[in-house]
């Protein structure tokens, strides 16, 4: 039996419906709306301006600044550019592929902890840095991607050591 990729995504839309079903809406403070994010599962083989506009209207209209869109394939470029020159929300994109695992529970990947603003001010009043004499993490790096970092945040990281037990290290994200 020969089963095409075309039978397969007809199959998957017979029965299991658009997986826009799949979309979530998530807040850590129902009042705060800094901390509400949609999530978003892109029906179509490429991310397209058509679809931006449709999550940015849902987006407008449940006072949402964040979002993560799962796509299955590509972003075009045109969406790609509209993306990163957003003023008004922080859009991430993530391939199915991307989702598949979580990185933060692989053997060969350390232990990471978000500081908070208060932690951050504390550590660099404690060994009397500047943000920027912190070692870099950058904007587009898995970690940060995975808990959906800003600039300028700082990352605690706990690394397995031979001769310490623990070795603790931090990190910012420009």
């Amino acid at each position: 039996m020969i089963v095409s990729s075309r039978s397969i995504s007809v199959y998957k839309h017979r029965c299991f419906g658009s997986r826009d079903i799949l979309k979530v809406f998530a807040y850590k403070d129902r009042d705060d709306p800094a901390s509400r994010i949609f999530v978003f599962w892109n029906d179509d083989k490429k991310l397209n301006r058509q679809s931006l506009t449709s999550y940015e209207q849902r987006m407008t209209h449940h006072k949402v600044t964040r979002a993560i869109i799962v796509v299955q394939n590509q972003i075009t470029t045109v969406a790609k550019t509209v993306i990163e020159n957003y003023n008004k929300f922080r859009i991430e994109v993530f391939m199915e592929g991307e989702l598949l695992v979580n990185i933060t529970k692989h053997r060969y990947v350390p232990t990471h902890q978000v500081l908070t603003e208060k932690e951050k001010q504390a550590l660099l009043t404690k060994y009397h840095l500047k943000e920027t004499q912190l070692p870099r993490m950058q904007l587009s790096d898995p970690i940060s991607r995975f808990y959906g970092l800003d600039r300028g945040q700082v990352v605690k990281i706990y690394r397995p050591s031979e001769t310490a037990g623990k070795y603790v290290t931090y990190r910012v994200v420009l």
